[in-house]
């Protein structure tokens, strides 16, 4: 029996066509909801879905890549309080960061930024982001004593 998978398991992703046995059909896919009959109308909405999909990830490509380009040319700069020995009272975290460019009109989420400690110390740094399709960009934060 041929099958269109409407979630991702262990033997199709979301939006295939297979071919399984009658039996898994109706008494596995069916009941718990993970795929449907492979009829004509399924079929050609299921490849309409797929092309949408398809459209979508292109667009939030294209989002990524433009974002990238504009996040190159920033230099956000954090004032931090320095103590007698010029050991910073405050830290530059993920999400100063992640509200800072939005300020400069990049809206990015926090678990974005490849950050691993908030930064303590003065002076320039480079921060990278990753987007969701993969692409990777920097940002350049400059800290400095307030």
């Amino acid at each position: 029996m041929k099958v269109i998978f409407l979630k991702d398991s262990s033997i199709g992703r979301r939006g295939e066509v297979k071919n399984v046995s009658d039996g898994y059909a109706r008494n596995f896919l069916f009941p718990k909801n993970l795929a449907k009959p492979a009829t004509d109308a399924a079929l050609k909405s299921a490849e309409a879905e797929k092309t949408r999909i398809e459209k979508e990830k292109s667009a939030e490509h294209e989002k990524s890549t433009a974002l990238v380009e504009k996040i190159k040319s920033l230099v956000l700069t954090f004032k931090v309080k320095l103590g007698e020995k010029g050991k910073a009272f405050g830290s530059v975290t993920a999400v100063k960061i992640r509200d800072a460019l939005k300020r400069q009109g990049v809206a990015i989420e926090k678990d974005w930024l490849m950050l691993d400690e908030p930064i303590k110390t003065t002076g320039e740094k480079i921060v990278s982001i990753k987007f969701p399709q993969g692409i990777m960009g920097e940002v350049k934060i400059l800290v400095e004593a307030e």
